[in-house]
């Protein structure tokens, strides 16, 4: 886990969640970028420095969540990418303190091909898949830095991770539950998330904010972190004055 205890104790604090296969150094340009504000990221269960806390047969996007339930003692702003969206809307709908959702690249529901799945089984990471994960102008050494990040997991683990987003059935009505500011950040180039997304989210939470953000793909705190944390601040002002 890492930790940055700047800002005012009484501010929320962004608390950072990763997809699958990912750790919390997916947030490394976005939290670069939070001067003087607080916020908190942590690697899964089973993930990153915590790779020994979980096993594959274990996880769930609703394990995921109550094993992160403890964690949140104070106010905070879940911040889930992908994977971390799902849990993010299973988590602010047990926790309290959760006073807004930032679904970054993310949806109520996340199908996955079963060639997909297949692949992963072998324990190889479709190329394919890796490379439909960011726009068509990547950064090439940005693309060279998550290349090395595949192998940081294992895939087992990984496998887990895409499964449980496949098998997860319960985003949209955990959505329609909560009563708390939603925000959803897209890549205007993201090519993974399921067609129609941003006009189902509102088709269930009217109210739902979103941002688009141009020149980024699945991963839109990589490759646009200065847009992407203009939308964050934005969405965490507006708390402030409602």
């Amino acid at each position: 886990m890492t930790r940055n205890m700047s800002g005012k104790q009484r501010e929320p604090r962004f608390f950072f969640i990763h997809g699958a296969g990912g750790t919390a150094r997916k947030w490394r340009r976005t939290t670069a970028r939070l001067q003087g504000i607080p916020w908190q990221t942590v690697d899964l269960p089973g993930h990153g420095e915590a790779r020994d806390a979980a096993a594959p047969d274990q996880v769930s996007i609703e394990w995921y969540a109550e094993a992160l339930a403890s964690r949140i003692e104070e106010a905070v702003i879940l911040v889930g990418h992908s994977m971390g969206g799902l849990i993010s809307l299973e988590l602010a709908a047990r926790t309290p303190n959760v006073v807004g959702v930032i679904l970054a690249a993310s949806h109520v529901r996340l199908p996955v091909h079963p060639k997909i799945l297949d692949q992963l089984a072998q324990g190889t990471f479709p190329e394919s898949l890796f490379l439909a994960s960011y726009s068509k102008t990547v950064d090439p050494e940005l693309l060279a830095e998550e290349r090395q990040e595949l192998a940081i997991n294992p895939p087992e683990m990984t496998l887990a991770d895409f499964r449980s987003c496949d098998r997860y059935s319960q985003g949209a009505e955990r959505l329609r539950q909560l009563n708390i500011p939603v925000l959803a950040v897209y890549g205007a180039e993201d090519r993974l998330l399921p067609p129609g997304a941003e006009a189902e989210l509102r088709s269930i939470r009217p109210d739902v904010q979103t941002a688009a953000i141009d020149g980024a793909g699945h991963y839109v705190m990589l490759e646009q972190p200065q847009a992407f944390v203009e939308a964050m601040l934005q969405f965490r002002e507006s708390l402030f004055k409602a």
